[in-house]
């Protein structure tokens, strides 16, 4: 993936500001969201949402993430590579939570199964979902080789958020 030319990035970033600026007053129009009962209504729920929180476990404080839906799998990768680190806590106790503006929802969060042959569906989500937010700028960072292989999968929890 080449990287992002200036010009990129200087007709990107306001379009990005101004969506995330935007971002309450769309909420408060489209009224609440409702919580997921699938899989598959977890994907949806990514799709529709701009916002999106993980946290490791159910204690820990809740962070700001990039997640993707490719069909109704739910992927999310590393940004920030210091130790330790949300996703090592997640290879260690797969239990956690995510919020998707606003609602909570218990997960597990591991390695794919499937990880060579979901990664070129993946990498297209992250392309995708960064061109919609007006951010492909920050494309190859979300697909460099140390990004892919931190790449995890979330899966739907059934039970109350606690």
């Amino acid at each position: 993936m080449p990287h992002a030319s200036l010009w990129d990035i200087v007709t990107g970033l306001p379009r990005l500001i101004v969506g995330q600026a935007l971002h309450p007053l769309s909420r408060i129009f489209r009224g609440s969201m409702k919580h997921p009962e699938s899989q598959a209504e977890l994907a949806d729920l990514v799709n529709k949402t701009r916002s999106h929180q993980i946290r490791a476990g159910y204690t820990h404080r809740f962070i700001q993430l990039m997640f993707v839906a490719a069909g109704d799998r739910v992927f999310c990768r590393r940004y920030q590579y210091n130790e330790p680190s949300w996703h090592s806590v997640f290879l260690s106790d797969p239990g956690g939570q995510v919020r998707l503006d606003g609602v909570e929802v218990n997960i597990t969060a591991t390695v794919p199964h499937d990880m060579e042959a979901v990664m070129p569906f993946v990498d297209q989500a992250y392309a995708d979902a960064l061109k919609k937010l007006g951010a492909s700028f920050m494309l190859a960072g979300a697909v460099e080789p140390r990004a892919q292989q931190s790449t995890l999968e979330i899966k739907f929890s059934e039970g109350s958020v606690e």
